[in-house]
């Protein structure tokens, strides 16, 4: 288990349908990496992951809700 995201805040913007392994396995290996990671959504409550597109898998805690029009992501070290 690395710590290279040790200090890190990373978040995941994610919506209702989301497929389930797809928000979780990042989320993990993000968390074992060290980083401190955050849901964000449209909405604050929770969303709804799928399995296979089709079938409702889990709600997901989201700890805060964006209503940006536009996203900007600039990446550095």
């Amino acid at each position: 288990m690395s710590n290279e995201l040790q200090g890190r805040k990373v978040a995941i913007l994610a919506a209702d349908g989301v497929e389930k392994v797809e928000l979780e396995q990042p989320r993990e290996a993000l968390k074992e990496a060290g980083a401190q990671v955050e849901l964000l959504s449209l909405r604050t409550g929770e969303i709804q992951a799928r399995n296979h597109d089709l079938e409702p898998a889990a709600r997901c805690r989201t700890r805060r809700s964006t209503n940006s029009t536009a996203w900007f992501f600039q990446v550095g070290r």
